[in-house]
């Protein structure tokens, strides 16, 4: 049995090419260059409660910091950051100033950059929300480095290192120019792309009619339908009547970065009728007629002496002429085609002038007329991660392409969400479809069902229709509503998200720990794994003077994992020991006999006395272990009255407050 694994991301429909190198879906950080620097994409997610962190490397060299990027904290700083965008991209890519407000709204709905809809896809918005940055005008050529991490309040998530050379241009759009329309003081060009997603727009250049001195001109450009097939449509307000154009144009990206040249069209500005003439062409496929019937019109009917029809099956090249024609005719029927092919025609006038400028290329395929009554067999679906793969068999040996049809819920309505190409499929071959779930924190059902063409065009019915159930891909955040000490315990309580996802099956508690003094004793670690229906943890492992960090997370019964909480602090205050009890100074002819009990106490490891007199201070007089219970003070002098304190001291360095002092005298 033959396989053939077709893999389709459905995020990228709606992205634009210099991603392509990471799925928006994902977290992996890339870059791009463009003419004067490089554009780093850092991320989906829009940095509120983090920041990214852009740092570079020169060769050889350390990491530093180049970028801090955070969300705009109202429409005008979103505005502010479109201003300070690079010179060359403001200069090729009008500022959208005027959508501040309504882009700020957008990207405030969500944790990602989902919420910008189509506007996810432009550099020049994302760095303005703080997920994209422009490193502007490198003058050495070379590879440059850089690491992108995410930073929170409780440390650093490094998302990926990339290297991008510079200069370099990965764009290669071009243009096809289809039709052209002289109207006097304007002339209207109508250009076909080759990549409609990285595709900007276009800069149009004119020279005249043989002089091969193009220059670029001031144009206009929209895109419109024509046919079924999205076109640019730019116009040169600057032309002369009765003049003749050559016009070539270059695409670029959104980047700024410079495409492939189109080809040179000339135009013909003449409106009299002495002068060439224009010609207008349709094409109309006839499956009755089993042909494609051929018209035109003409602006003149002077001096007309016949047409040539020229006829290919790729559209830039390899036409031939398929008849000649007299003045007068203005229809011709094709029969000698194909079904289901595609054709593509232009028409040249002749006239005592000599031939008119080709007609724009029109093309045309002819309806076949094979049924196509049976559906894809065998559906299956599986998930991993966001990921959905699709397998179905290939039943027909006349299949063109495939359809693939997703839904909301069980019996939701589906749409058409890709379509490619069979391939070298044959009957009994297995095709493999994988779609790519945008992440969410909301969970869902979708259904799936499957469709092929063939090379009639005729679609099949819908296969059997299967369904996965998806988490969202982004488990809910638990949030700490308490941290307390209670007696010797800390009590953590967080709310419950049982509730918002059903895919949450528990939580995990980690913490971390710092002595008084900020040192880290205690690295972050998972110190417990509770159910879904638990929403509190007892921590009854603590150490007197320690500050404990506690941070939650989610996670469902297939591993999958959400982000980390914000931390909540709870600091366990020092313990001191007992002081010793039944203290007695006893004065003998030449010293002080000092006499005390221990406390019952574990934890005690010394014995501290301190001494002072009527003129002096309290000061250390000796440190004992703490299986001492008495001391004799030799240095006592006679007729001094002297005050002694005792305190214990414990493993942790804590000191006992000393009992009300005793004294003695020798005299």
């Amino acid at each position: 049995m033959k396989h053939i694994i077709f893999i389709f991301n459905i995020a990228l429909l709606f992205s634009i090419t210099f991603l392509s190198g990471a799925s928006l879906s994902a977290q992996s950080p890339s870059g791009r260059a463009y003419p004067t620097g490089i554009y780093i994409f850092c991320g989906r997610e829009i940095p509120r409660n983090f920041h990214y962190l852009i740092e570079k490397k020169e060769a050889g060299g350390q990491w530093t910091p180049a970028a801090q990027l955070r969300a705009p904290q109202n429409a005008a700083a979103l505005q502010t950051g479109l201003l300070n965008l690079p010179p060359s991209i403001k200069q090729n890519m009008p500022l959208p100033l005027d959508l501040s407000d309504f882009l700020f709204t957008q990207q405030s709905k969500s944790m990602t950059i989902d919420s910008l809809y189509f506007y996810a896809s432009d550099p020049k918005i994302l760095a303005a929300v703080g997920c994209g940055w422009f490193d502007d005008r490198l003058s050495a050529p070379g590879t440059y480095q850089y690491r992108v991490s995410r930073v929170y309040p409780s440390g650093a998530v490094e998302l990926g290192q990339l290297s991008q050379r510079f200069p370099q241009n990965n764009y290669e759009g071009t243009l096809n120019i289809l039709q052209f329309r002289p109207q006097e003081n304007v002339v209207t060009l109508y250009y076909g792309l080759s990549d409609t997603t990285a595709t900007y727009s276009l800069k149009l250049y004119r020279s005249g009619f043989l002089e091969n001195n193009y220059k670029e001109v001031p144009s206009t450009t929209v895109y419109e339908n024509l046919n079924g097939q999205m076109v640019a449509v730019t116009q040169d307000e600057g032309v002369a009547k009765g003049m003749v154009y050559s016009y070539m144009a270059i695409p670029y990206d959104h980047l700024g970065n410079m495409g492939r040249p189109s080809d040179t069209i000339n135009v013909y500005n003449l409106i009299k009728t002495a002068d060439i003439g224009y010609i207008w062409m349709n094409a109309l496929a006839e499956k009755e007629k089993r042909g494609v019937n051929l018209s035109w019109k003409v602006d003149t009917d002077f001096y007309i002496q016949g047409f040539e029809l020229y006829r290919s099956n790729d559209y830039n090249t390899g036409y031939e002429r398929i008849v000649t024609l007299p003045a007068g005719t203005l229809s011709y029927l094709d029969t000698n085609i194909d079904p289901a092919e595609s054709y593509f025609y232009f028409v040249v006038m002749n006239n005592g002038f000599g031939g008119s400028v080709p007609s724009a290329r029109v093309a045309v395929i002819l309806e076949g007329s094979n049924p196509n009554v049976l559906p894809p067999q065998g559906l299956t679906i599986s998930l991993r991660e966001n990921l959905v793969e699709l397998s179905f068999q290939s039943i027909e040996s006349d299949t063109r392409s495939y359809q693939i049809y997703r839904g909301e819920g069980y019996t939701g309505e589906l749409s058409l969400i890709a379509a490619f190409e069979a391939g070298d499929a044959v009957s009994d071959a297995t095709v493999t479809f994988v779609d790519t779930l945008a992440l969410t924190v909301h969970p869902q059902i979708y259904s799936y069902a499957v469709a092929d063409v063939n090379t009639s065009y005729n679609v099949s019915p819908l296969s059997n229709r299967v369904s996965i159930q998806f988490s969202g891909g982004m488990l809910p955040i638990p949030s700490i509503t308490e941290a307390q000490l209670r007696g010797d315990e800390v009590l953590v309580i967080w709310n419950d998200l049982s509730g918002q996802n059903a895919f949450v099956a528990g939580y995990n508690v980690w913490r971390s720990a710092q002595n008084s003094q900020g040192a880290t004793v205690e690295e972050p670690q998972m110190v417990a794994t509770l159910p879904h229906h638990i929403n509190s943890y007892t921590d009854t492992l603590l150490t007197p003077d320690t500050q404990y960090r506690y941070v939650l997370e989610s996670f469902s019964l297939d591993g999958e994992k959400s982000s980390q909480s914000l931390h909540a602090g709870v600091t366990v205050p020092p313990k001191f020991p007992l002081p010793p009890g039944q203290i007695s100074a006893i004065p003998s002819p030449d010293r002080v006999m000092l006499r005390w009990d221990n406390p019952l106490d574990p934890t005690i490891t010394g014995i501290r006395i301190y001494r002072s007199t009527l003129e002096e201070p309290a000061s250390l007089l000796t440190t004992l272990t703490a299986d001492h219970i008495t001391f004799e003070d030799r240095t006592a002098k006679k007729g001094v009255q002297y005050f002694y304190y005792i305190a214990t001291v414990n493993d942790r360095g804590k000191e006992s407050k000393p009992d009300e002092p005793v004294s003695a005298r020798i005299r």
